[in-house]
């Protein structure tokens, strides 16, 4: 499920912990637009290789992770252990695990590129030991827990339990430029129900409010990439008033109930209404085989080798795309979901939509191409997300 629109980086200068309890970390862009679509193709095929497996475990009723990495697009640079051993993570709203490469990892090609945490080097390590196995499209990461200080920028968390992994399969880990994950969703699908760091930064006091939320800047001419916040909302960035929750159904991903899609000229999707996942770890819009098939329908799109290309030159005549949640009204117009990329020197236009198998129904996974829209606010005490206006847009 993982196609990154936009490989992004969290640089931490000019993060700050204001007197709110609010820990502000900016995003930057680290690859030069528009991106190259052969790099887009192969994240691409990984991503659809991980969905099938993730539905697969979920129709057998296996515990798994909706997990799905190559080139995830939010990097930040935490630290584990005393004195700190500084790692490179994904933060990602679609998984719940921490975990980072150990110095145990002897034999995995993948863990060659990568830092390795190493236990012996910290003072405040605690031995955990129970085993850690984590489901991958392509393959499986597999290790240990332990217990250590974590730190996101001057934030300290204290005694958090996380992974250690010593065998890593090669594909997608030996190229990915992270080192690990920093998972954002619920305790109940981390290994052994383990808190995620969002939990401990409240348990801790180090944040006033169960709330993180996320900026995506869009604008392809520009290096600044956005921002995510722990502890509450940038004011700077989002019309307040226009941000409604939404209840999470379940409290595993952040999934919620969507009332139906449609385009002003007649159009619908999800007639009946269906559930959609707000994932930061996916770039497009995922959504069931049937459903997806009719939008590119509706936008004239040409299908090649599983990829939906529209005439560049008439992006601007496509319908808005109106998704209804909860009551209300979240529009993406032709501008936000056709992606512009380059293949073989010419620009190319790509649908920002793929599809799960056609032997399931569900759910959509709204990742960065619709959250790349609003100010997206991840709620964990009261269960809700949001979706706010862009001050300026």
């Amino acid at each position: 499920v993982n196609m990154k629109l936009s490989l992004l980086i969290l640089f931490f200068i000019g993060t700050f912990v204001s007197n709110n309890g609010t820990l502000r970390v900016p995003l930057k862009k680290i690859y030069n637009e528009p991106r190259d679509f052969n790099e887009f193709v192969e994240t691409a095929t990984i991503s659809q290789a991980s969905l099938h497996r993730y539905l697969l475990l979920q129709k057998s009723g296996v515990k798994h992770m909706l997990q799905k990495r190559l080139n995830s697009a939010y990097y930040g640079e935490i630290s584990l252990g005393t004195p700190p051993q500084n790692f490179t993570v994904v933060f990602d709203t679609g998984s719940s695990d921490l975990w980072v490469p150990s110095i145990s990892c002897f034999f995995s090609i993948a863990c060659v590129n990568h830092r390795k945490y190493n236990r012996r080097q910290s003072t405040t390590y605690l031995k955990d030991g129970r085993s850690l196995k984590i489901v991958y499209g392509t393959g499986d990461v597999e290790g240990f827990l332990s217990t250590d200080t974590l730190i996101i920028s001057s934030l300290k968390v204290v005694n958090q339990t996380f992974g250690e992994v010593y065998a890593e399969s090669k594909k997608p880990f030996k190229n990915a430029k992270y080192d690990g994950i920093l998972g954002l969703g619920y305790p109940s699908i981390a290994t052994d129900n383990i808190a995620p760091p969002h939990y401990n930064m409240l348990d801790q006091g180090l944040i006033d409010s169960p709330v993180f939320s996320f900026y995506l800047n869009r604008n392809r001419s520009e290096t600044y990439g956005g921002e995510v916040m722990f502890g509450g909302i940038n004011e700077d960035l989002v019309k307040k008033e226009t941000l409604t929750p939404i209840p999470v159904s379940e409290q595993k991903h952040w999934r919620f109930h969507m009332d139906g899609i449609n385009t002003l000229t007649g159009s619908n999707w999800c007639k009946n209404g269906c559930d959609g996942i707000a994932d930061t770890g996916t770039s497009l819009i995922i959504g069931p085989a049937d459903d997806v098939a009719a939008i590119y329908k509706t936008i004239g799109a040409k299908i090649d080798k599983n990829f939906a290309f529209v005439d560049c030159k008439k992006v601007s005549q496509l319908p808005d795309i109106i998704f209804k949640i909860n009551a209300r009204s979240y529009t993406l117009g032709p501008q936000e979901y056709i992606l512009r990329m380059r293949r073989r020197g010419k620009e190319v236009c790509v649908a920002g939509f793929s599809t799960i198998p056609k032997w399931t129904t569900g759910p959509w996974i709204l990742g960065d191409v619709f959250l790349g829209k609003f100010y997206s606010v991840f709620d964990f005490g009261n269960n809700t997300v949001s979706f706010g206006q862009l001050k300026g847009k």
